[in-house]
């Protein structure tokens, strides 16, 4: 502490030592130093640290005597911030927060700069001590709502949403904050109702009131509400046409609702009015898959690859469209593109192995070499053993084709399809009373 308050002494000196000589009563120098005091504070929320901590530096020098000292903290305070020493920052603002108790504005610094330390807890006392000072403060509580929610720390974030509420502060801009902490926390309910409130107060901007909408079908369609999320996207895209999000959102949900036709129409609408959308065109060729609509799903994805490639979606739905039109070579082809991209794809090498199977001829050691980087992954999955037994079926190599698919059979007992292969493999294998076993097992599994 010593030494920081001589740090603070020897920066007290340097900023008094290069303010030039004003007339501090002038109405032009007050409204410099409030200009510079704003503008300072906004960099400093943006992150713009070195240009915060300037711009308190003119600010002090233009501050009345009784707040030099305390703007000199704040300069001080930011160029430490600015770099990177953090203890160092954080001293300095419980100082300026030492010689103006009643102002909130350097809890509400540390609380933001407490949240880049190592000490996930150290955020919490600033927290506790803003609430017993500034309860009624609606708007400080809602920025510390932001500040959380961006550092993902959700339990203090709720905390500070049931502060704000009980400030009864009605800003639509902190409801909307609250709504979307709701949602992401769980409180679906608590959501819906503060986003609704917002879509429904008719005089606010049609912006505004359409995120209320968004907020609102997001939480309805968390709560697998589908029709009052429907409800509610189509809102959102009544009151901002040019927003591409509640349009994906709609299409979203019908195709929870299995109402493919209907994904399709909306996104074939809104791809009209919002050109050049990745989004929309991925979601589009996608939704076209869904509707077996396999030409245009191929061409639309084709080009989503050509200038997305990181789009890791198309990949999948563009290979099933070439799969689903006798294109399984060109399915195979698409899906190696997506390993290169991204090798560690879910379940990548099971769905290549099954691509090169539909293949004529069929490229078996391929297969087989897709399927031991398959079992690598995911060593107890019943289709890399069922299709590997397969492939060593259509090999003539009965014992090893036998072997795959006992074990396919000991992961899903009641499967018919490993039971009928393995019936197959007995009876090329010549052994008929154990195929005839296996064959009496698929007539009671289809029969159940």
């Amino acid at each position: 502490m010593k030494l920081t308050c001589l740090a603070f002494a020897a920066a007290s000196c340097a900023f008094a030592s290069d303010c030039l000589q004003v007339d501090l009563d002038s109405p032009e120098t007050r409204d410099r130093f409030h200009e510079l005091d704003k503008k300072a504070q906004v960099e400093f929320r943006h992150g713009e640290y070195a240009q915060s901590a300037e711009d308190f530096r003119q600010a002090a020098c233009l501050a009345p005597d009784d707040l030099r000292s305390y703007y000199t903290l704040y300069g001080t305070a930011i160029g430490a911030l600015a770099a990177g020493d953090l203890s160092s920052a954080i001293e300095f603002l419980k100082q300026a927060d030492g010689l103006r108790p009643d102002y909130p504005l350097p809890l509400a610094m540390l609380v933001k700069v407490s949240l880049q330390s190592p000490d996930p807890d150290q955020v919490k006392e600033f927290l506790r001590l803003a609430a017993e000072r500034f309860p009624r403060a609606g708007k400080l509580h809602a920025e510390f709502v932001k500040d959380l929610l961006h550092q993902n720390r959700l339990d203090l974030a709720l905390a500070e949403v049931l502060r704000f509420e009980q400030t009864g502060v009605q800003d639509p801009e902190s409801a909307l904050t609250l709504a979307v902490i709701e949602n992401n926390a769980g409180a679906f309910g608590d959501a819906c109702r503060h986003a609704q409130a917002i879509e429904q107060q008719s005089e606010l901007p049609a912006a505004a009131r359409a995120s209320g909408a968004t907020v609102a079908g997001l939480a309805y369609e968390n709560l697998n509400q589908y029709t009052e999320a429907i409800q509610y996207f189509k809102r959102a895209t009544e009151l901002a046409p040019e927003r591409e999000d509640p349009y994906l959102y709609l299409a979203r949900v019908y195709g929870k609702k299995h109402n493919f036709p209907a994904m399709v129409a909306i996104l074939e609408q809104v791809r009209k009015q919002i050109t050049d959308s990745v989004k929309i065109e991925l979601a589009l060729g996608n939704g076209l898959v869904s509707v077996e609509r396999y030409a245009e799903a191929i061409q639309i994805l084709t080009e989503v690859v050509r200038n997305s490639p990181d789009e890791l979606e198309a990949y999948p739905n563009l290979a099933e469209a070439y799969r689903n039109t006798g294109e399984p070579k060109l399915a195979t082809d698409t899906l190696r593109k997506l390993a290169r991209r991204k090798p560690d794809y879910p379940m990548l090498h099971l769905v290549i192995a099954r691509s090169i199977s539909q293949q004529d001829p069929v490229d078996s050691a391929g297969v087989l070499e897709e399927l031991d980087l398959a079992e690598k992954a995911a060593p107890d999955d019943y289709e890399v053993y069922y299709l590997r037994g397969k492939v060593y079926l259509g090999m003539k190599k009965f014992t090893e084709a036998i072997a795959s698919l006992l074990r396919a059979i000991e992961l899903r007992p009641t499967d018919s399809s490993a039971h009928y292969q393995l019936g197959l493999a007995y009876t090329k294998s010549g052994q008929p009373a154990l195929a005839g076993r296996q064959f009496e097992t698929v007539k009671y599994l289809e029969s159940q």
